[in-house]
């Protein structure tokens, strides 16, 4: 029987790296660049041989994983990347949309390097077609105005939410190319920032995540 064949991390975990985390972090790093497809099978013989660990960091990793929403188990089968669901989404896009509105209400004003800095990422999103490369810019111009409110846990909150969504948007990214409404949306938020307009910022963000919500259903929706 021929065996799955599991990517690869490029940059292997040194010993300098609290491993819990290390491993952990590679493991999402792998879904959140689409080299596990939803559906796809994750084993911990594979991962802790390609990642040069034992398999208790490895179980240690999916089972987490699996209690944030992102993995699925079965009983003798292994853990697999749960598939796209659309009353998921109605959970998840929502609680986003939330959480960055209040990043957003409690970071203004936003300090002009943080403007610059989101601007600069703004325009290479704009630029970039690789849809891999477009999520982690994305993912980063939004991480962005969350770091601004200082809050830590709510970013820690707002960083496993898109963990999770990762498996939509990465999907939907590869199958559909056209961003301009997003990109839009990114502009008018980013120029209530600048204006120090946080309320006006935060419906911004709402509208621009439940629009975000509803795009991806439809897709989920023409792909059943």
């Amino acid at each position: 029987m021929t065996m799955p064949q599991h990517p690869v991390p490029d940059d292997p975990i040194t010993r300098a790296e609290p491993l819990r985390a290390a491993v952990y972090a590679r493991v999402v790093g792998l879904i959140c660049s689409g080299d596990y497809e939803p559906g796809a099978a994750i084993t911990e013989a594979a991962l802790s041989r390609a990642l040069n660990v034992s398999r208790t960091p490895v179980r240690e990793a999916l089972l987490r994983l699996e209690a944030e929403g992102v993995l699925q188990s079965a009983l003798a089968r292994g853990f697999t990347v749960r598939p796209l669901l659309r009353g998921e989404t109605d959970e998840l896009y929502p609680i986003l949309a939330a959480l960055e509105s209040l990043a957003v209400t409690t970071a203004v004003p936003v300090s002009t390097a943080t403007l610059d800095q989101l601007a600069a990422t703004l325009a290479e999103l704009e630029a970039c077609t690789d849809p891999v490369r477009r999520w982690r810019l994305d993912t980063a111009w939004h991480s962005g105005i969350v770091a601004a409110s200082g809050n830590g846990h709510l970013a820690s909150m707002v960083t496993r939410i898109r963990t999770n969504l990762s498996r939509y948007e990465l999907t939907y990214m590869r199958e559909v190319r056209s961003r301009a409404a997003a990109d839009r949306e990114h502009r008018e938020i980013l120029a209530a920032l600048g204006a120090g307009e946080g309320d006006r910022a935060a419906e911004l963000l709402r509208d621009h995540w439940y629009g975000g919500m509803r795009l991806i259903q439809d897709w989920i929706k023409g792909r059943s």
